[in-house]
């Protein structure tokens, strides 16, 4: 007779690369099943198996209508946080909300939130969305009070080089809108390059931007090792 592994949380979560308490709201979720041993949170093979199965189904689609509802992630209104930069710096983000992304067949923990701040000479709006709490993309607005204008993110390739405008995007910004950056932020220091373009209000295609960009970021540190 075979016995069927079992694991931690921990465990779980080093396997599929994501933090614990993605692992506990998929469990929550009733996405992924576990058992309790004496309190303890345990996870059976089969049913990470099962859970492994049922996400590579899922497929990230972002809708043109950013209104309509998208399967690939799931956000709520979370309080306001604060972000650590490399410097030190502490940094205030408000509208803030909090979910999971599925992609390429892996859960995803995500955290949106805006700020402002002088890019390009001029005080503008921003957003950054974190992936499994590491800061992959930033949108950059024309300014502040243009809540409903458009906003920018440059666009990377797999080795982490900036596209020039021009450039063919990778194809998994095939139906994305891009174009060139300078359009959106005008100013000393704009970068010009190729650019993710989005309203403040399309959550969903500023995670799938930041998606790829992590899962890129991922790619290349496999390949260090």
């Amino acid at each position: 007779m075979t016995t069927e592994e079992v694991y931690t949380l921990e465990e779980v979560a080093k396997h599929l690369r994501v933090p614990v308490d993605v692992v506990e709201k998929e469990i929550a979720s009733g996405r992924l099943q576990a058992m309790k041993f004496a309190g303890l949170c345990r996870i059976g093979e089969g049913d990470l198996n099962a859970f492994k199965n049922g996400a590579k189904t899922a497929q990230i689609s972002a809708p043109a209508n950013p209104s309509q509802p998208d399967s690939f992630l799931k956000l709520e209104a979370v309080p306001n946080f604060y972000h650590t930069w490399p410097d030190k710096k502490k940094e205030k983000f408000t509208d803030a909300r909090e979910g999971v992304a599925q992609y390429a067949g892996t859960s995803y923990h995500v955290r949106v939130g805006f700020t402002t701040r002088n890019s390009a000479g001029k005080v503008r709006r921003r957003s950054l969305v974190l992936i499994n709490r590491y800061p992959s993309v930033e949108f950059v607005s024309a300014g502040t009070a243009d809540d409903n204008g458009l906003m920018a993110s440059i666009i990377k390739d797999r080795s982490a080089k900036q596209l020039p405008v021009g450039a063919d995007a990778p194809p998994e910004y095939a139906d994305v809108r891009v174009g060139p950056y300078q359009d959106i932020v005008v100013g000393p220091g704009a970068p010009n390059g190729l650019a993710v373009i989005c309203s403040p209000a399309d959550i969903e295609t500023m995670v799938r931007h930041a998606l790829i960009r992590y899962r890129y970021r991922d790619e290349r540190d496999h390949n260090k090792e």
